[in-house]
Parts: structure tokens; sequence; C-alpha cells
């Protein structure tokens, strides 16, 4: 069976992104897309030669440079702030601590307090409904017609 042209554009596309986000070397590409890719660059070895050399070239580029070393004022600068930095840190944790345990502790005193005059000791739940169990009943109460609710009919609204 023949593969089909649309899924060897695919297949170069993958390989194509696989060389530009893991660099030339196929060992650093993932594990799932390696077989695949690699059949195709077995299949296409001009192309796959073409693009995996493109792609060894950015990574020489890349591994060959070196970050800029911060000059001796930055890091005075960095360390002298660091202190001060920690302390601001460490007063707004103790701050929004203890406001967060305040606020919990209102929320559960308001709580303690309303709680009592929630609760209505002396209801009783309510009963569920009685409904029809004959098919005659249940089959009356079905066929009557829909009548609304007294506030809907007033206005005029439907449902």
């Amino acid at each position: 069976m023949t593969p089909r042209p649309d899924s060897l554009a695919a297949a170069e596309a993958r390989v194509r992104q696989l060389a530009e986000s893991f660099g030339g070397d196929p060992a650093r590409w993932p594990e799932a897309d390696r077989l695949g890719a690699e059949a195709w660059i077995a299949a296409h070895p001009a192309e796959a030669r073409q693009l995996l050399d493109d792609a060894r070239s950015l990574d020489r580029l890349l591994f060959a440079w070196e970050a800029p070393r911060p000059t001796e004022g930055v890091t005075t600068r960095v360390q002298s702030a660091a202190p001060v930095q920690v302390r601001q840190s460490l007063r707004r944790a103790w701050v929004l601590t203890l406001t967060g345990g305040a606020a919990l502790a209102a929320a559960c005193l308001a709580g303690i307090v309303a709680a009592p005059r929630l609760v209505d000791p002396v209801a009783r739940p309510a009963e569920a409904p009685a409904y029809a169990s004959d098919p005659d009943s249940i089959l009356a109460e079905a066929m009557t017609p829909w009548e609304a609710p007294v506030a809907e009919s007033a206005t005029g609204a439907r449902s």
C-alpha cells in the first residue's frame, strides 16, 4: 500500500517541527514521535539530510552561546536588597495570616450566634404528598388540563 501524499506532507511537517523544536539529533526527540519520524527520514534521505543539517547548525550556534555574566555592581545591588525583600515578604505573610484567621474566627462566631435563630425546634418535617396509586386516578390526573398558577394568569406571563 502506497502512502497518500497528504500523509507524506503531514509526516514531513512533523519531522520539520521536531527538528525545529528539539534539534537535529533524533535521539533528543520524544520517543512517541521518533519511530514515525525515523521512518520518514529513512524513506526521504535527501530531504531529511538537508532538514537535519539545518537544525544541527542552529544547535551548534545555540550551544556555543554563553549568557552574559552580571556585573559586580548588579550583584551587589541584588544582594543588598535581598534582606529588605525578605522582611517585607514575611510582614505580608504575617498580615495575611492574621487577617485570614480573624475572618475565619468571625465567620465561626456568626454561625454559632445565628444557628439557634435559624433552626425552629418546633417545626416538623413536611409530610410527603399522597399520590394516587390506582391507574384510573393517575390517568384522570394526567388528562386534566394544566392551569397556570394565579400569579402567572394575573400578569399574563407564560412559561
